[in-house]
């Protein structure tokens, strides 16, 4: 097996600077993020798009999506509300994407929870190319190939390591691969970043996976590299949240938690 150029980012000051200059450019560029996206988590997705300075788009009717996504500069696809009008829109808009070099993220939520969608996810990942592929463990090991053990959608146990896994994934579909949990695993196929920043609540919260999509896609217009977008926008949501949690009265107010996230986001790394 290839050798892994490692990173494990400890401190937020190693990659501060990076996220400080890339929230620089999307003030300027203002990226347009389209997302076909988890219907329960469509709301979410678009306020953290805005706060952290981009702009969010919701088109889903096969109709219009491919045109949405020709005036958007980062398209994201989201698999956990799949249904027949969803399933013919998608190829439609990554059509346009990958001929006109439009980055995209793909979340394969629930990969393995069906035939339905196994069968659809895979075959998106051997007919378009995705930029980054952001997924839990469970989803990771399903697309991997490994046997899972766990229940529903997060969390896995496996023979294969999910830092392991996620570089041999990055190689198959030349892509970048971010697995999202207790540490973050971010890989290109030759560079490895680990990321061991959050707070507790962050797991609590329905809707952070789909939303540290949105901060992905918002940094991989103006980022240099996928991994850098990747890793940017994870580590955004683990700072937020530390800020946000450190906020609180209580470690219960999740409510609460989620309106200082939100303030967190737009907060960081800025004087606004």
């Amino acid at each position: 097996m290839e050798k892994l150029q490692t990173t494990f980012l400890n401190e937020e000051k190693e990659f501060s600077e990076k996220i400080k200059q890339l929230r620089e450019r999307i003030y300027d560029h203002k990226p347009v993020v389209h997302h076909i996206t988890n219907f329960v988590t469509m709301y979410q997705c678009a306020r953290i798009t805005a706060f952290l300075g981009a702009a969010p788009i919701m088109a889903f009717a096969q109709e219009e999506t491919a045109q949405v996504t020709a005036k958007s500069d980062a398209l994201v696809i989201n698999t956990g509300t799949l249904n027949d009008e969803v399933i013919r829109s998608i190829p439609k808009s990554l059509e346009y994407a990958n001929a006109h070099h439009i980055p995209v993220v793909l979340d394969p939520v629930g990969a393995r929870l069906s035939a339905y969608r196994f069968d659809f996810i895979h075959g998106l990942l051997n007919s378009f190319h995705f930029d980054v592929i952001r997924c839990n463990g469970v989803e990771l090991l399903g697309l991997h190939g490994q046997a899972i053990y766990g229940k529903g959608i997060d969390g896995a146990s496996s023979s294969v390591e999910i830092p392991q896994a996620a570089a041999e994934l990055a190689r198959q579909y030349h892509c970048t691969v971010a697995c999202t949990g207790p540490v973050d695993h971010i890989s290109d196929g030759t560079r490895s970043v680990s990321l061991n920043r959050g707070c507790p609540q962050l797991p609590k919260l329905v809707g952070t996976g789909c939303m540290v999509n949105s901060l992905i896609a918002s940094y991989l217009p103006v980022a240099q590299t996928s991994l850098d977008g990747a890793a940017a926008g994870i580590l955004t949501m683990c700072l937020a949240g530390e800020a946000a949690a450190a906020r609180l009265s209580r470690p219960d107010q999740l409510g609460t938690f989620e309106t200082y996230l939100m303030d967190g986001i737009s907060q960081l790394y800025t004087n606004e």
